[in-house]
């Protein structure tokens, strides 16, 4: 190789090496402005939330005062604020989606445009939803009935509207239609329908309430069964029961029954005894003239001083397991000799007392129908 030829290809070296450096240059000045762009991007984005933060915190005081006074103003302004509120809180999550795609390395101000204008409309909705959630929970609170009756009504099972009495229609709505849909309703034999409401009242999962109360139905069947009348004075009565739940009287004697049905893990303590043991000496008072014995049956077993305090006060303490038993309860009308049945989710259920010859509990609507029992025409008591 000449020297000409040695000195034209360092030049060339040299000029590439020049022209790279410039490109490197230029690339790292790029990089840079992008890279400014995005710092003076987020600079702006912590200015405007410590401004949020600031604003939020100096407006606290003022948000308790609105809350304050929109309570004032009645309940459909305070709800109608906290529905605001909720819906305030729940879209942040929307806000900082859309800040997400300013500030990211190539910006999407398009999109972010448009998740902020369906955060808008996603916010008037969600206001719109909670406000409409706390009206439907108050009228349920009002009228409970709404609730045992909510699939019945959606199906429009029930008559309502069109000029009729509504809330007349839904108490005296058949109490076996929560268990039934639309078209077993129609389309089954009032019997068949009847059967597959119980048994689905039978099987279905029951609150604390529901099953207190079926153990003393379940022991107030075993009372009637043995000759007793039972008054089912707690399910009546309600709170007001004074700690009986069952009033059996037979031949002069009074047994007063106290039910517990707890879980085998859970102790009853004396307390219980102490209530029941107060409550027949009140009854005492009232029939004096009757031998009243207090008895406290339950699931589980008493504390030791529990069952001392029992036997020193005379009270009979009896452990029976919750168990099944015949929900068909068949009672003539000693009026008219007329002979009707009742389901368990029928309000006169309770009410009704086997005390004659030829009442009885049956398993089945089959068994009752048989015996020449009818469902009520009323099943519900005014």
């Amino acid at each position: 190789m000449t020297f000409l030829q040695v000195l034209g290809l360092v030049a060339a070296v040299a000029i590439g090496v020049v022209l790279g450096h410039k490109a490197r240059v230029a690339s790292i000045a790029e990089e840079r402005a992008v890279a400014m762009n995005e710092v003076a991007a987020h600079a702006g984005l912590v200015e405007r939330e410590l401004a949020a933060k600031h604003l939020a915190l100096v407006g606290r005081e003022k948000s308790v005062t609105e809350r304050e006074t929109a309570f004032r103003k009645g309940f459909v302004e305070g709800r109608q604020w906290l529905a605001e509120l909720i819906a305030d809180a729940e879209s942040s999550i929307d806000r900082s989606r859309q800040h997400a795609l300013v500030v990211r390395k190539r910006p999407a101000l398009g999109a972010a445009a448009s998740v902020k204008e369906i955060a808008g409309e996603k916010r008037e909705l969600m206001v719109r939803l909670k406000f409409l959630e706390y009206q439907l929970k108050s009228y349920e609170e009002w009228f409970p009935t709404l609730v045992d009756y909510r699939e019945a009504l959606l199906e429009e099972l029930i008559p309502v509207g069109g000029g009729r009495d509504s809330l007349a229609e839904i108490e005296n709505a058949d109490p076996a239609l929560p268990f039934l849909s639309r078209e077993e309703y129609e389309g089954l034999s009032p019997a068949k329908r009847n059967q597959l409401a119980i048994d689905r009242y039978r099987a279905r999962d029951k609150s604390d309430w529901e099953i207190g109360r079926h153990y003393e139905r379940l022991l107030g069947y075993l009372y009637e069964r043995d000759g007793w009348l039972v008054t089912y004075h707690g399910a009546v009565r309600g709170f007001e029961d004074f700690g009986r739940d069952l009033i059996c009287e037979r031949a002069g004697e009074v047994e007063i029954v106290q039910a517990k049905c707890w879980s085998k893990s859970k102790v009853l303590h004396e307390k219980h005894v102490f209530q029941l043991f107060g409550s027949t000496m009140h009854f005492r008072k009232e029939r004096s003239e009757m031998f009243v014995t207090p008895v406290l049956i339950s699931t589980t077993e008493l504390s030791e001083f529990a069952k001392e305090a029992a036997q020193i006060l005379g009270v009979r303490v009896e452990t029976r397991p919750l168990e099944d038993f015949p929900l068909v309860k068949c009672n003539v009308n000693p009026s008219t000799g007329e002979r009707i049945y009742h389901l368990p989710f029928d309000q006169q259920f309770d009410r009704v007392q086997i005390k004659a010859r030829g009442e009885s509990f049956e398993w089945t609507i089959e068994a009752a129908e048989a015996k020449g029992f009818r469902r009520a025409y009323r099943h519900r008591f005014t």
